[in-house]
């Protein structure tokens, strides 16, 4: 007998008579997921159960010693061969679930292979009447692509000690579960974000889920008349042989391409292709993912890499920035042209490698020793056999493991007591210049350090909330399912009840024990808890893809309100009571607000870099509330019924029109407030008046330039000791 896989999500775990849970057994979760191949073939050689590595072409990569045991091999002997060498004679379900896995398609499957395939039983475990269960999932290398699959193998002996009356009953449920399992996963594919088709030997597309069919534009029937290459801009007819045979020698490819949609528009994609056997049919199955926000974010900062260097190149001097381990990171094209090498030949080279000036080789590593931040100096270097002094000024960025240094040719001026005054002044001011250049690179270098690290996490919040969606879409997609066959399944019992109103002693003992009416009650709410978990997660997921707007380069309308409500449920957590101090109130005064024309993704950042800081102000304000003013400046603090202060932390968001053009975000808090000396120093770039290891003091700097710059508002700060502080925000409503 054989029973065909199914993919599982949670089932009732086996045990060992120790009480511990096999491995083949244990939920993604549970196993062992390691960071590289070598440790996934340690665990695999120390298992105790009958375990296997493969890689992708199913070569074994390593075995359990039981495993050996049971195949009848000798030590290392299955190593580098083919796993359908030692197994030719499975079944094709057996290898289609083979290769969903290793596609991405399955994360893990089950299922059990019976007495019918004697070659199977007489090769695990040796017993004609056992079946033999078998567990695979992929295993993933640690760049995260799938290296192979983990293989499990058990003995499952047959018992027949049930009795009629079960047996038809559990045989009417197994029925019905098969009867699911290609709903199941019919469901999944249709529902997956990322568009999947399947092809024929022939590039005819035979089958095309929703995300297709929206993406691209077409309906399905539509999608089914056509042929991959219609579709494919970079696939042409004549292609598709050698296309299909790499393919099939290589079981898996993965490309980037274009897809050209029913009204002409083209995208960029990220396409896995799999080779897959089914029913003596050959078909090509294709994952795309759209990739145009990530190519749009690597466009952004690559131009501002580009402004970067321009404006280096600009400096009216020598610029060269280097690294805490007194290496080169580049130079400007003034610095490199005086030296007749190109700009790249200095990257990763050590200081003083061109021999030219041994007092600037001093100068960087004395200043990369000593604490100061800034420093300058006069030094000599022979430039193409010709001494020259400079006035180098340094500054130290990234937290003192770098440095940008500006040298100025002042060879003349040293040469020369003429009109000594008039040089000295326009030293005085080249250096004051260099300063503000300095400032500029500094500011430049902070907002390409925070563009970056936005752009990846926005990816990486994209690509979580994309891995999350999927299960989760399985999971309230089955949930209904679940309950419909349940009730189904009370339905039958209360039908056996009615009409065999008098059961075995056996059953009757069973069913007392099983108390049935607890569980009639129960199920349904148990169902219902999952549902609304499921919609939960969905919230939170809509919400860190809607903060994170990666796809979003250009300005739209969008919903301040929404805006606003996804960063708080981002938030959320931080607003709990923790560590002794009480939960955080959360006032919304919203008002009537139009659609406002702007990039949602930054005040998005401006939201969350200003809702942070008024959460670190209360959770400071109520672990040292003595550190601010006398008692009579502590009015965030309020008197209990014994006359002891107590902390009552809000936090207050207010939203209007201004006039009849702008909108106006305020955010307040009952903290201990600033002084004016602090206040004065908010916006400025790395100040902050907590722990350096904790906060960059970026977060205002970056708001300020988001707000004023890039979406021509304002950003307005109002605090006083004792009295809490509030941030306005005011943008234009622009127009649609």
């Amino acid at each position: 007998m054989q029973t065909k896989p199914v993919q599982k999500k949670s089932q009732g775990l086996g045990r060992y008579a120790d009480g511990t849970i096999p491995i083949a057994h244990q939920q993604p979760a549970e196993a062992a997921v390691f960071e590289s191949k070598e440790r996934f073939r340690r665990f695999v050689e120390r298992s105790a159960d009958a375990v296997a590595m493969v890689d992708c072409e199913m070569r074994y990569l390593s075995v359990s010693r039981r495993w050996e045991t049971d195949c009848g091999l000798d030590g290392g002997e299955a190593i580098g061969r083919s796993h359908w060498e030692l197994f030719p004679n499975l079944p094709e379900y057996w290898q289609q679930n083979a290769r969903a896995c290793l596609a991405g398609v399955l994360e893990y499957s089950e299922f059990v292979v019976g007495r019918s395939t004697p070659s199977v039983a007489g090769q695990i475990g040796g017993a004609v009447s056992a079946s033999v269960k078998w567990v695979f999932r992929p295993w993933k290398n640690s760049e995260g692509a799938i290296g192979g699959l983990i293989l499990f193998a058990s003995e499952i002996a047959e018992e027949l000690a049930e009795t009629n009356c079960y047996n038809k009953f559990q045989s009417e449920v197994k029925s019905k579960q098969l009867e699911t399992r290609p709903q199941v996963i019919q469901i999944a594919l249709e529902n997956a974000a990322d568009t999947v088709f399947f092809t024929t030997s022939d590039g005819e597309i035979c089958y095309a889920n929703k995300a297709a069919c929206h993406l691209l534009g077409y309906s399905e029937s539509e999608l089914l008349n056509l042929t991959v290459t219609d579709i494919d801009s970079q696939l042409s007819a004549s292609d598709w042989p050698e296309h299909w045979a790499q393919l099939k020698q290589q079981n898996n490819l993965t490309f980037e391409t274009c897809y050209t949609t029913q009204d002409g528009a083209t995208f960029p994609v990220e396409v896995k292709v799999n080779y897959l056997e089914y029913g003596g049919c050959e078909y090509r199955c294709a994952i795309a993912r759209d990739i145009s926000a990530r190519q749009a974010a690597e466009s952004a900062l690559l131009e501002a890499k580009e402004q970067l260097q321009a404006v280096l190149d600009a400096v009216p001097g020598l610029v060269s920035w280097v690294s805490s381990d007194l290496r080169y990171l580049g130079v400007n094209r003034h610095l490199a042209t005086a030296y007749q090498m190109p700009a790249e030949v200095f990257s990763g080279q050590k200081v003083g490698f061109l021999e030219t000036s041994p007092k600037f080789n001093d100068l960087v590593y004395d200043f990369f020793a000593n604490p100061e931040k800034k420093t300058s100096q006069e030094v000599t270097a022979s430039i193409r056999g010709e001494n020259k002094t400079y006035l180098i000024v340094a500054q130290k960025y990234q937290k003192s493991t770098a440095a940008v240094f500006v040298g100025v040719d002042i060879t003349a001026s040293k040469q020369s007591l003429v009109a000594l005054q008039e040089s000295e002044e326009r030293l005085r001011q080249q250096a004051t210049k260099l300063e503000q250049t300095l400032l500029v690179l500094q500011r430049t270098q902070t907002q390409l350090i925070q563009t970056e690290k936005m752009s990846s996490l926005g990816q990486l919040v994209a690509g979580i909330a994309h891995e999350i969606n999927n299960p989760v879409s399985f999971i309230s997609g089955n949930v209904s399912h679940a309950t419909g066959y349940i009730q189904e399944l009370l339905q039958s019992i209360e039908l056996y009840q009615k009409y065999y109103p008098q059961p075995v002693q056996e059953i009757q003992d069973w069913m007392e024990e099983l108390d049935l009416e607890f569980i009639k009650k129960d199920l349904p709410k148990l169902l219902n808890s999952m549902k609304v978990g499921s919609e939960r997660i969905r919230d939170v997921v809509r919400s860190l893809r809607l903060f994170s707007r990666t796809d979003e380069a250009q300005m739209k309308t969008a919903d301040i309100h929404q805006c606003l409500d996804s960063t708080l449920l981002i938030l959320q957590n931080r607003l709990q009571a923790k560590g002794g101090r009480p939960g955080i109130s959360l006032v919304k005064e919203y008002g009537d607000l139009p659609r406002v024309r702007c990039y949602a993704g930054q005040l998005n950042q401006v939201f969350m870099h200003l809702l942070t800081n008024a959460i670190d102000a209360l959770e400071e304000g109520g672990r040292n509330p003595e550190k601010y003013g006398t008692m009579e400046d502590r009015s965030f603090l309020s008197s209990g019924g014994s006359g002891a202060k107590i902390f009552n932390p809000e936090i207050r968001i207010r939203t209007s029109v201004v006039g009849e053009s702008e909108v106006a975000i305020a955010i307040s808090d009952n903290g201990p407030g600033m002084t004016e000396e602090v206040l004065g120093c908010i916006f400025d770039p790395l100040f902050t008046t907590k722990s350096p290891d904790t906060r960059t003091g970026l977060g205002l700097a970056i708001s300020q330039h988001l707000v004023v710059e890039k979406h021509g508002g304002k950003l307005h700060c109002v605090s006083l000791p004792g009295q809490g502080t509030e941030l306005i925000v005011k943008i234009a409503i622009g127009n649609d």
